[in-house]
Parts: structure tokens; sequence; C-alpha cells
């Protein structure tokens, strides 16, 4: 498969690094420049990002530029016609990949995105996995799984999310690692177990200091945010209703659920 590698034309060192992790696993692959979002002039932030009543735009300028960096990534793809990896600029990855990204053939036919990163987070995914080989399996992704550091897409999955995120008030891992987003359920998304990559900042022990510099919108709003007692009580309820719930479903001890919560593992050796 080609590889695709998202990568900002100050970031020379991590462009290095790739380039020596990608030549040493014998992938073929090729650098997209990433948009900088703070370079970019405010009528293409406009053009991106919606608003809010006060006019001020909804989406970070980083936000902004992560989104026209995937989209081009995706178009790649369409261009390609045939699936393609998409890799950004931060991640280790296993030494299995040199296998698994070299070729299609274990991708199963309804696929339309195969994700294959972690944050360690738990996730939902169908209890009945695809046993692809020894040391690899699949499961369909049921649950919110956020982040665009490493994925197989189809042709037909690029163009579609091409055709669908224009002007956008979510950031562009929401739209489709996200389940309140429309795209999730439209997409047939795997999950490879264990995962592939994991970028710098999730990475438990051994990390080289590739640090997310994104600045998140949902960061930002919660700074200026200042909430009274009686609302942060209330949204503490909120949370843990919500992860009682999400843990339920997933719990091997629920008779009725087709689901299974864990934190894919990442093996680099």
């Amino acid at each position: 498969m080609q590889v695709f590698v998202i990568n900002l034309d100050r970031a020379t060192d991590r462009m290095q690094r790739m380039r020596t992790l990608l030549d040493g696993l014998g992938l073929a692959w090729a650098r997209i420049p990433a948009v900088d979002g703070k370079a970019l002039e405010p009528e293409a932030l406009r053009t991106w990002s919606a608003a809010r009543d006060d006019g001020s735009l909804i989406l970070t300028p980083g936000e902004v530029g992560i989104l026209l960096s995937q989209r081009q990534a995706w178009q790649n793809t369409v261009e390609q016609d045939k699936p393609c990896v998409v890799l950004e600029d931060d991640v280790h990855i296993a030494d299995s990949a040199r296998h698994w990204l070299a070729h299609t053939d274990w991708l199963p036919a309804d696929a339309d995105i195969v994700k294959f990163e972690t944050t360690l987070r738990p996730v939902s995914v169908d209890r009945q996995a695809i046993n692809v080989a020894s040391g690899l399996r699949l499961a369909r992704l049921r649950s919110g799984h956020l982040g665009l550091a490493g994925y197989i897409i189809t042709p037909k999955a690029a163009l579609r999310l091409l055709k669908a995120i224009g002007q956008s008030a979510h950031a562009v891992d929401h739209l489709v690692f996200d389940p309140v987003s429309p795209l999730f359920d439209e997409l047939v998304i795997y999950q490879t177990l264990p995962a592939l990559c994991i970028q710098d900042q999730f990475l438990p022990s051994h990390q080289v200091g590739l640090g997310g510099e994104i600045e998140r919108a949902w960061a930002v709003e919660k700074k200026k945010q200042k909430r009274t007692l009686l609302q942060k009580l209330g949204r503490e309820v909120q949370r843990l209703a919500s992860q009682a719930t999400f843990a339920w479903r997933g719990n091997r001890f629920n008779p009725s659920s087709r689901l299974r919560n864990l934190r894919v593992p990442f093996e680099e050796k």
C-alpha cells in the first residue's frame, strides 16, 4: 500500500525520523505537506470553520489545518484508486507493520476504514473479531476513538468524506471516529488488535518529545467557561453516568451485549 505521511514544512526533524522508520520497514511512502492553519488567511479559516453567534470561529486554526491536510490525503487516495495508509509524523510504528501495511489482501471486503492506532483509552468493539493471522485480529469499532494518526482508507470512503465534510463545527476526527457524527454509522470502520502505531504523547514510556502541537477548540472553550458549583456537580453526574453506561455495554458479564470494552494494546517489537 501507498503510505502518506502528513508533515509540516517546518518539522524537518520529525520528517527525518519518519523517513528512517518507514525506510527501515521497507514501506512505499510519500510526504504530504501539512497545511499550517496558523498561516491561513481569515477568509480561508471562515471557509472551513463554522462560526458562533458572535461571529467567532469554532475551530482553531490548527484544527482547520488538520482538516485540510486530511482532505489532501483523501484526495490522493482517490487518485491512487486503491486503499492507502495515512500517518501523522509523531507516531511510533510496530515492527509487524512492515507486513500489514505493505499489501491489502487481509482487509475485509466491506471495510471503509481500518484504524490501526491506539490512545490506550478504553474503546468498544464487536465481541466477535476476525482472526487475520497469528498476532492480528480485526473488530468493528463501535465507540469513539479519536485521532487520525494511523489508518487505512479505501478510495470509496475517501471520496465519501471529501463530499461530506466541508465547513464544520467539529474537529475532523470527531466527524469520522465519533458515534455522535452521522458518518460514523455510515462507514464500516474496523480496529486492529493490537494497534500498529501510537502517537508519542500516548506512549507510556520512551517518549521522544513529539507532543501534540494542535490547540483544540474544546480546550479553548473550557478555559473560558466559568461554571457554578451546581453546574460542575451536574456535569460530574453526567460524566459518571456516561462511564457507567459505557462500562456495562461492553462488560463481559452483560449477557445481552455483543460488545466488549478494551484498551487497544501496542507492542513496538
